[in-house]
């Protein structure tokens, strides 16, 4: 998943691609008279054609498959409506989206005339908090040379999970108990305890636990001077 701001630069550049493509087709005779374009034309043609994929892929991190959007563009019976993301245009993946919705056959919508729907974005933005605590909490195992591969990952109907390693997470907690009476065992003991905690409070949905958590894992990496 990544930020509307890299999608939006993703399809500017195809925008702006495929313009160059057609300026140059308008002015060069060949290109326009002859089934094979020239040598300029070409390279044209085939750097539009690498960007137009990267911005796909981009569109397709941004809002995958199922996503829930709000419609703001220039229909005006869907607008303020919730649709959900069935895919990338057929026709042309790399400028927007196919939505469909209830009683309604599914329809073409550019980038800019989608958001993510309300409870799309509340649950980006618990993700998004559940997974910098994560990171807070390993920077701070990494910081003792603790190694947990800790992931925090959202599945296709916007459940966080938080899992991880049993091998290493128990030895993990065989070095904190061994070092229970250093400041190095209480941090990683009081890490892998938010981790848990995380893990347990995403897992049931109790997001105002998982608030209590993600400002315990701040706080720990502010005291274990460590940054994420």
């Amino acid at each position: 998943m990544i930020r509307r701001e890299q999608a939006e630069v993703a399809r500017d550049h195809a925008l702006s691609a495929r313009r160059s493509v057609a300026d140059h087709a308008v002015r060069c005779r060949k290109c326009t008279d002859e089934p094979i374009p020239c040598e300029l034309g070409s390279m044209l043609q085939r750097g539009a054609g690498k960007i137009c994929r990267e911005s796909a892929d981009a569109l397709a991190a941004y809002l995958p498959q199922g996503t829930e959007v709000t419609y703001q563009g220039d229909r005006q019976d869907y607008r303020g409506r919730v649709f959900t993301v069935a895919g990338l245009s057929p026709r042309n993946p790399w400028n927007g989206y196919i939505l469909r919705g209830r009683d309604v056959r599914p329809f073409f919508a550019t980038l800019p005339s989608v958001q993510p729907s309300s409870r799309e974005a509340r649950q980006r933005e618990q993700f998004d908090t559940v997974k910098r605590a994560v990171e807070q909490c390993c920077a701070v195992l990494a910081q003792q040379r603790v190694m947990v591969d800790v992931k925090a990952e959202r599945s296709d109907i916007g459940t966080v999970l938080v899992t991880w390693s049993s091998a290493a997470f128990i030895a993990a907690e065989g070095r904190a108990e061994q070092e229970s009476a250093t400041q190095a065992g209480q941090y990683i003991a009081a890490a892998l305890y938010l981790l848990q905690a995380l893990r347990a409070h995403t897992m049931r949905k109790e997001w105002h636990e998982v608030a209590r958590d993600v400002h315990s894992a701040g706080r720990l990496a502010e005291r274990a001077k460590v940054r994420v």
